[in-house]
């Protein structure tokens, strides 16, 4: 549902792109990318306590439902750091994911990732890979860039080290619950043209600040 406003706040997320299927992909696909920032905290927080994953889910144990719900708050809570740069991405106007980075000189960390599904018992095929390519897109238009580092929650709900390894990510190690993963500049001019075999970025006519409540339904 669409959620009323009523916080007084200006808000500042920007309608970016909208991401399409290629031909190439049986299951027609349409996301929508907002680009986000600590003014949009409001409307961030309402949309975690909207997430209700143990009803949308099934045949996932209670602890990595937890580190999920954890992954979800700590990329809202990254957004809000003013250094940092966040995505939204939703489908059919329900947020899916999100994710927070940080573009420092010639190396992007992605601090955190999350995708979740909008209908139960459903994954959202490509979010995933939509928030990635997009990521990816704007590390390649700066020319000075060699990297991007993250760290992959080995305790989650999937297996993300096995998806990061096939955008061509490298690990390089860590713990128990985390691999310190790393792709170079090459990697990821490469990768984004597989990608663009299966999914189509278009930019958005629009470029006004936008107030997500009245867009998207939490």
């Amino acid at each position: 549902m669409l959620i009323q406003n009523n916080s007084g706040q200006n808000f500042t997320a920007i309608h970016k792109f909208n991401i399409k299927n290629t031909t190439n992909f049986d299951k027609k696909i349409n996301f929508k990318v907002f680009e986000i920032t600590p003014s949009d905290k409001s409307f961030l927080n309402s949309m975690y306590e909207n997430i209700d994953l143990e009803k949308l889910t099934k045949g996932i144990t209670q602890d990595k439902i937890e580190v999920w719900y954890t992954m979800i708050k700590e990329a809202i809570r990254l957004a809000q750091n003013s250094k940092n740069k966040s995505y939204l991405l939703a489908q059919k106007q329900k947020p899916c994911g999100i994710m927070t980075f940080t573009p420092e000189g010639k190396k992007y960390e992605i601090l955190r990732v999350a995708t979740w599904p909008i209908k139960k018992d459903e994954k959202t095929p490509l979010a995933g890979t939509a928030l990635f390519k997009t990521t990816f897109e704007d590390f390649a238009a700066q020319s000075d860039t060699s990297k991007i580092e993250l760290d992959a929650i080995k305790n989650g709900p999937y297996d993300v080290i096995s998806k990061y390894l096939k955008l061509g990510f490298k690990p390089l190690g860590g713990g128990n619950f985390i691999e310190l993963m790393r792709i170079s500049r090459a990697q990821v001019i490469n990768t984004l043209g597989k990608l663009n075999t299966l999914l189509t970025t278009i930019p958005s006519q629009k470029n006004e600040n936008l107030d997500l409540y009245q867009i998207l339904k939490i």
